[in-house]
């Protein structure tokens, strides 16, 4: 998770508008910070603010299921066994120096990792400009 202010510029396909979206504009608002809230600017100046969980909803919702399966997360649980052979040498009841194998398999105490997968493509979240913040900037947000 981004903890700094960033500015994001999204490729337009016809290459002729800029839309940026803004993260943690005001470190001093705790709905702007920790990328709670998402600040679009469109080409034409307009401004939206969008809570990241919409965001994340709608695009899980137009995802295809492996890219569904990518945002939801996993924990892969990894088991090891040991398998070896164990020779033993008896002193009674059977032939007095026969040795005995037999084979034997240990599993080990699994361990845990967390798979995170990468939601943007690389080279998707660029830093294009850091502009320091105004203090009073924005004063509230949306309708309020």
């Amino acid at each position: 998770m981004l903890e700094t202010f960033e500015k994001f510029l999204i490729p337009d396909l016809g290459k002729k508008n800029k839309f940026f979206v803004e993260v943690n504009w005001n470190p001093e608002d705790e709905l702007t910070n920790q990328c709670k809230v998402l600040k679009c600017t469109f080409p034409n100046g307009d401004q939206i603010f969008i809570e990241k969980k919409h965001l994340i909803e709608l695009l899980f919702s137009i995802g295809s299921p492996e890219e569904q399966r990518k945002m939801i997360p996993q924990k892969i649980l990894r088991t090891r066994n040991y398998e070896t052979m164990i020779g033993v040498t008896a002193k009674k009841d059977i032939k007095k120096g026969e040795k005995i194998n037999f084979p034997l398999k240990i599993t080990l105490p699994t361990f845990e990792q967390e798979a995170i997968a990468e939601l943007l493509p690389k080279g998707f979240r660029k830093q294009i400009m850091k502009i320091p913040l105004l203090k009073g900037r924005l004063d509230k947000l949306g309708n309020k």
